[in-house]
């Protein structure tokens, strides 16, 4: 099961042939941020898109989009795309199918939207079948790392330099566990692709 799970983080198009980058943009990188919204972080991340003109999307979390209204509707009224990460973040490998498409699909502030991504990435075909009657799957080709404990600021930079390309879809958390790195990289990412010609759009 561990080996199936690395597999799933690492190459999540395997298990679901959802969105991983957009071909033939131009300059364009697609920023994305997973577990919001979050009153202590998410504010803060909108500052630094809005300081770069930068749009993103969001792949909010059911249950924190119920508790933080009024931040769901900042993502909004900035111009962010906002989509579903369930509701309650269950790991797809470690509960069952049905549990599973139960919070995957319940009812929330975000599970009308458009988009969906799976929590972890990881995500079964037939789970893939069901969620793809209703939504968009958004994976990504660039992870960040930036919740990882021994990963430094430097090293999510490198990983970043390295995998980016035209069309990538980034992804960073929008939580606290993640917060003060990612926030960190975030602005890099934004001053190093903006001086090199580089626009910031949402999916």
């Amino acid at each position: 099961m561990r080996i199936l799970e690395n597999i799933a983080i690492r190459y999540p198009k395997i298990f679901c042939n959802g969105l991983t980058r957009i071909k033939n943009p131009g300059k364009i990188l697609y920023l994305s941020f997973d577990d919001g919204p979050n009153p202590m972080v998410t504010e803060n991340i909108l500052e630094l898109l809005d300081k770069y003109n930068a749009r993103a999307s969001f792949f909010c979390k059911g249950s924190n989009a119920i508790m933080y209204p009024e931040i769901l509707q900042k993502i909004k009224n900035n111009g962010h795309t906002i989509g579903n990460h369930s509701f309650s973040h269950l790991n797809a490998f470690g509960v069952s199918n049905r549990k599973w498409l139960i919070d995957a699909l319940r009812k929330s502030p975000v599970s009308d939207t458009f988009f969906f991504r799976p929590p972890y990435g990881r995500i079964y075909p037939w789970q893939c079948r069901r969620i793809k009657k209703d939504y968009k799957i958004v994976l990504w080709d660039v992870l960040t790392y930036d919740y990882h404990k021994k990963y430094s600021v430097d090293r999510i930079k490198r990983i970043i330099l390295k995998n980016t390309r035209n069309g990538s879809i980034l992804v960073f958390h929008d939580n606290l566990l993640s917060a003060t790195k990612m926030l960190k990289v975030l602005e890099f990412t934004l001053i190093h692709y903006s001086k090199i010609g580089y626009k910031f759009e949402k999916i």
